[in-house]
C-alpha cells in the first residue's frame, strides 16, 4: 500500500506466520493474519470498503468474539488495519497491533514500536 507520499506502508509487507518482536525485542508470537485498514470505516458497524474477502467492519466482526473488544477498539481497528497474533504461552490469547505500531518488517520479522504489554487483547 502506498501513501500520498509514495511510501509504502510496513504493513503491507506483513505475511501469514512471520514472527512478531515488540520494541524490547522480545517474541510476542506470530502472524495469524494481517487486514489492511479502511479510512472511510467510520463505525463498528458501519461502512467499509472492503478488502479482497468482503469489508474490513465484516472481517472484525467475524474476527472478535462477542463483547471481546469494545467498538471503539475495534473501530479504530478497522481504520488503521491490524496484525492478529497468536500468541505464546500457557494461558496465551490472540494480540492484535495497528499499522501504525508497525515499526519495520525484515528477514521474515515483523518489529513493533510499542512493548508487548501494550498490544490490543
Amino acid at each position: 500500500m502506498t501513501d500520498a507520499t509514495g511510501s509504502t506502508e510496513p504493513i503491507a509487507e506483513v505475511r501469514e506466520g512471520m514472527t512478531v518482536f515488540d520494541s524490547s525485542g522480545e517474541k510476542v508470537g506470530t502472524v495469524r493474519d494481517v487486514q489492511m485498514g479502511d479510512p472511510q470505516a467510520v463505525t463498528a458497524q458501519g461502512q467499509g470498503g472492503g478488502g479482497e474477502n468482503g469489508n474490513v467492519v465484516t472481517y472484525l466482526a467475524e474476527a472478535f468474539r462477542p463483547g471481546s473488544l469494545d467498538d471503539t477498539v475495534r473501530e479504530r481497528l478497522a481504520r488503521l488495519g491490524f496484525v492478529r497474533i497468536d500468541s505464546s504461552g500457557l494461558f496465551h490469547r490472540d494480540r492484535y497491533t495497528t499499522s501504525d505500531e508497525i515499526a519495520a518488517v525484515e528477514d521474515d520479522a515483523v518489529h513493533l514500536s510499542v512493548p508487548g504489554d501494550q498490544l490490543i487483547h
